[in-house]
């Protein structure tokens, strides 16, 4: 689904030396907010689309008891996840074609994947499908503050959720559009800020950074000027099936 030359950024080392597993701005932290607004119980069956190598099914597992699984398109992610714990249920996978018969999960989440999505209408009306009646969608993401900017960052050929990068209020009407009903939105771009400061100490720049994940294989040095036209924001967006 993806093209075979695009760069993953969220499979590359670097990237993860700085976030770890969770490869997300603000690690478990809005994931914890999720469960309390969603107020899901012991044993509810959900769902993480785009789980990398299992960190978030394994806490969610682990802390709430949830009966967690994940599904995310990268065969290495996933081969790393089978050495580090071989016993979760993790699926190689899109959120366009879900796996799943219709209503089986209670949850769904989407940490910073939803933008990384070929297809955003398609993976919506899957994820409406195979949610419960009443199911919650749980959308921790990047957005720009400035969208008119948006096509700025659609020219670099690599996957990256800033490439994907969300209008804000187009999201919402695709998921009101789409049967969802919002239950609570809140701006968290202050986890994204600490992730980008964490970066900077780490390689010494944006465009250092952007140099050793795609091996100069883009204009860093513009692709982090869009950055400051687009001014990237990050979200935290919780929505129910109607």
């Amino acid at each position: 689904m993806f093209s075979p030359s695009s760069i993953s950024v969220y499979e590359s080392k670097e990237i993860r030396d700085v976030t770890g597993d969770t490869i997300r701005p603000g690690g478990f932290g809005l994931t914890d907010k999720g469960v309390e607004v969603c107020k899901f119980n012991n044993n509810d069956r959900v769902l993480d689309i785009g789980c990398g190598t299992g960190a978030t099914v394994e806490y969610l597992r682990r802390k709430y008891k949830l009966k967690a699984e994940g599904i995310d398109p990268s065969q290495k992610l996933l081969s790393e996840a089978k050495i580090k714990n071989p016993k979760l249920k993790l699926y190689k996978g899109y959120g366009e074609e879900l796996p799943y018969e219709e209503g089986k999960m209670d949850g769904i989440f989407c940490e910073c994947t939803l933008s990384l999505m070929k297809d955003k209408d398609k993976a919506i009306e899957e994820i409406h499908r195979v949610l419960k009646p009443g199911g919650y969608l749980f959308i921790s993401d990047v957005y720009a503050r400035r969208p008119q900017y948006i096509t700025e960052l659609k020219k670099f050929n690599f996957k990256s959720c800033i490439t994907g990068i969300h209008n804000i209020e187009d999201l919402k009407k695709k998921l009101i559009e789409k049967n969802f009903e919002i239950k609570k939105i809140e701006d968290h771009t202050n986890y994204l800020e600490q992730m980008i400061v964490n970066i900077i100490f780490k390689y010494g720049s944006m465009a250092a950074f952007w140099k050793k994940v795609n091996n100069c294989e883009i204009h860093c040095n513009e692709l982090t000027n869009d950055f400051k036209k687009v001014k990237i924001g990050y979200f935290l967006l919780i929505v129910q099936k109607t």
